[in-house]
């Protein structure tokens, strides 16, 4: 075990906020999360936004979009239930964002330099939006997303 440990670069060791959309395994750089939600009851919805724009809620007084990037990136069948939750992120920008998971998992610590890239092929989210991924202890994979292209001003666009 104490072999592992001094294996892991920890100059590139930072840590990852881990979620789950549809059968796959997705993280987002911890420093980017600002809080993790229930999926609010009351979403003020907008009129003529696209379909994964689901809304604003109040969140201690400051305006949150939700996006729910499942129904953006088509990740399968969208049931919101006890396990749907919300990852309120901050952008490089300072706006906050809220994007709906189907559930969330843990923390990890990621070296940075074991990421392998991602093609077109292996996941339903496009590369653009990827960063990489990393194979788990239990040889499951994890896709790293890249949160600041999947919430870019330009993709909220109608």
């Amino acid at each position: 075990m104490a072999e592992e440990v001094a294996e892991l670069d920890y100059a590139n060791t930072s840590e990852y906020m881990t979620f789950e959309l549809g059968r796959m395994k997705y993280a987002v750089e911890l420093p980017k999360i600002r809080e993790i939600l229930t999926y609010p009851e009351i979403i003020t919805t907008l009129p003529n936004t696209t379909g994964w724009v689901k809304g604003l809620i109040n969140l201690r007084g400051e305006v949150v979009p939700i996006l729910d990037i499942r129904i953006k990136f088509n990740t399968g069948e969208i049931e919101y239930n006890d396990n749907t939750a919300v990852i309120a992120v901050i952008t490089e920008d300072k706006r906050m964002i809220g994007i709906v998971v189907d559930k969330v998992d843990d923390v990890q610590k990621i070296d940075a330099s074991t990421l392998s890239p991602v093609s077109d092929m292996g996941s339903a989210i496009p590369s653009k939006y990827l960063k990489g991924f990393v194979r788990l202890d239990n040889s499951q994979m994890l896709v790293i997303m890249d949160i600041e292209s999947v919430v870019h001003k330009d993709e909220l666009k109608v």
